[in-house]
């Protein structure tokens, strides 16, 4: 019922109603944090910034922002921007094609959404980010694996003494 696509882009406006206070980021920052490409991250603001919901500015300390209050944009504005309910594939006039219980499910899933709003969320993932930044760093490298030591003799006569 609710593509990946809208489960990523509600992901990416409670990342940055969770960032807000930190001013604009770039798709740079978000594409590890969501586990999404840059090209995907992108078109997915594209969507979101034609609906004004998310901010962009280009240039140095540029990125994107969510646009407004974050305590008034619900789930179900972010998710709308990428579905289309029963009703409106449908033009509105031939509801009963679809069964019944389609579109009551449809109804408390909208419902549910728009009962929500991204500063709902954005308490969770603002505690998150610092969590991320300490294991990240400064320079934003990834943690290195713990190196692998073998357990044997390194050289020719550990080994004659180990016999």
């Amino acid at each position: 019922m609710i593509s990946k696509k809208t489960v990523h882009a509600i992901e990416l406006c409670v990342l940055l109603a969770g960032q807000r206070s930190a001013g604009y980021m770039t798709t740079m920052d978000l594409s590890p944090r969501l586990d999404l490409s840059i090209s995907y991250l992108e078109n997915i603001l594209k969507s979101l910034k034609d609906h004004a919901l998310v901010l962009s500015m280009k240039g140095p300390g540029g990125g994107y922002m969510i646009r407004g209050d974050i305590s008034r944009i619900s789930m179900w504005d972010v998710a709308c921007v990428f579905e289309t309910t029963l009703a409106a594939a449908e033009g509105g006039s031939d509801a009963a094609s679809h069964g019944s219980y389609e579109l009551e499910l449809e109804q408390v899933v909208i419902r549910t959404l728009k009962s929500f709003t991204l500063a709902d969320f954005a308490d969770f993932c603002a505690s998150d980010a610092s969590a991320y930044a300490e294991v990240v760093g400064r320079f934003k490298f990834k943690p290195l694996p713990v190196p692998f030591m073998p357990k044997a003799p390194n050289s020719v006569f550990q080994l004659s003494a180990s016999l």
